[in-house]
């Protein structure tokens, strides 16, 4: 009889405890999986009825501001955070309120873009951006686009789209005061390893009147560009993994010794490139890569695009430290030749104006094979032809050298190495 009344109260408590549970109103909450700073993503918040069934069209308020459950139950809330870490969020519904925490991790890259497309590459940035929703998960994706069409800052979502973060007005993406302040802002979002791409024109060093000829990212509607030295002001004493140039002839010895202490890893053209630019789809391949590794796969997927194309071995990658060392061996030997050697007119040609030759054909007609295979070795490609698919300006005459003699003086390798002064005793 005793055991009869026991099983009794414990049937009757568990149908108490039921029945309570059939009334209780509580908050449900479903995470994303993996949250990465620089990556839009967003949280499901809704209220279970009775029965746990969700309930569609109610208010919650999240951090103070109210949103309404759809049909599925859910109030679908997007959160962006720049800096990984525990957040704490706020929710309540009538008189029930429930704490929950985001924890958000470094992203493995984050790859900044600078669209300079408020000119006749307009049309191509759709292309481009669709390759980039194939970044891997935990790759960020950040973009400060001038288009034709719409200016504004944009980040790829844990669901694979760009969205808007920044709605801005007209932008001049040749403006050095702009280019500053994106990169201030959005350098700082947390990941492992950080990349940034310049995509616009270019045309090396060169930062004369930006309609005849350019330095690298002019805007059509505000008629301006940023040259070299405005490039290398905003980007000293930040550091970037990899800094990469989706625009023409901007592998230039010049250039890259000029932005030396900016990046330890660079990738560039010496020529002039498709329009199509860059294949961006490698950015699906590089989750938890190396700088040397993320390099090699933007190198590998150019040359898959353009494989049957005369395009196929324009972008390759350097190593700062390899580069700056060779460099200095360049100039070292420079104090020893003449001036009046005489040069191959053969050479292979990136631009008449300025002209801009191969580099290494040039350090093969100088007979310093010790100078050559320094800048071979740091080539991430592992090259072993003279053609080094890097330029250097080399005039054939005074008036060449004089045309752009005012903004060449301003170049470090043009100074530091004495190719200048070279240059000048080529033609007294």
């Amino acid at each position: 009889m005793k055991k009869l009344v026991l099983i009794l109260s414990i049937f009757f408590a568990l149908f108490l405890v039921s029945c309570t549970n059939l009334s209780l109103t509580r908050i449900k909450v479903l995470f994303p999986g993996n949250m990465y700073a620089g990556k839009p993503f967003i949280v499901k918040v809704g209220v279970a009825g009775p029965f746990n069934f969700l309930l569609s069209n109610v208010d919650v308020e999240i951090n103070g501001q109210t949103y309404r459950t759809d049909s599925s139950g859910y109030a679908h809330v997007r959160f962006f955070f720049l800096k990984a870490g525990s957040y704490k969020i706020n929710v309540k519904y009538e008189e029930i309120t429930q704490e929950i925490v985001l924890n958000v991790k470094p992203a493995s890259w984050l790859v900044i873009g600078w669209i300079g497309a408020d000119n006749n590459l307009s049309s191509y940035v759709d292309q481009d951006i669709q390759e980039m929703k194939k970044a891997a998960k935990d790759v960020a994706v950040i973009l400060l686009v001038d288009h034709l069409k719409s200016d504004g800052i944009y980040a790829l979502s844990n669901e694979g789209e760009f969205l808007q973060i920044e709605t801005l007005n007209e932008l001049n993406s040749g403006c050095r005061d702009t280019f500053s302040w994106f990169i201030k802002k959005y350098q700082n979002c947390d990941a492992v390893r950080k990349s940034l791409i310049i995509w616009n024109h270019g045309t090396a060093w060169n930062d004369a009147d930006p309609y005849k000829t350019k330095g690298i990212s002019y805007d059509d509607t505000d008629k301006d560009f940023l040259t070299i030295d405005e490039l290398k002001g905003v980007l000293e004493g930040t550091h970037w993994d990899v800094l990469g140039f989706d625009a023409c002839l901007m592998a230039s010895v010049e250039v890259l010794y000029e932005l030396k202490n900016s990046a330890d890893f660079f990738l560039a053209a010496p020529s002039e490139i498709p329009s199509t630019g860059w294949d961006y789809s490698f950015l699906g391949e590089i989750p938890n890569s190396d700088s040397k590794s993320f390099c090699q796969k933007a190198v590998q997927f150019w040359r898959t695009h353009y494989s049957n194309s005369q395009f196929r071995y324009s972008l390759n990658a350097w190593e700062k430290e390899k580069f700056t060392e060779a460099v200095e061996l360049f100039a070292e030997k420079l104090k020893s030749i003449q001036p009046k050697v005489v040069l191959p007119n053969n050479n292979t040609i990136y631009s008449l104006n300025p002209r801009l030759c191969d580099f290494g054909e040039v350090l093969a007609s100088f007979g310093w094979l010790d100078a050559l295979k320094g800048f071979q070795e740091a080539c991430l490609s592992e090259t072993t032809t003279t053609q080094l698919h890097l330029n250097v300006f080399l005039p054939q005459s005074k008036d060449q050298l004089d045309n752009y003699r005012e903004m060449y003086s301003k170049l470090s390798f043009a100074l530091q190495t004495g190719w200048l002064n070279w240059l000048d005793q080529r033609f007294p």
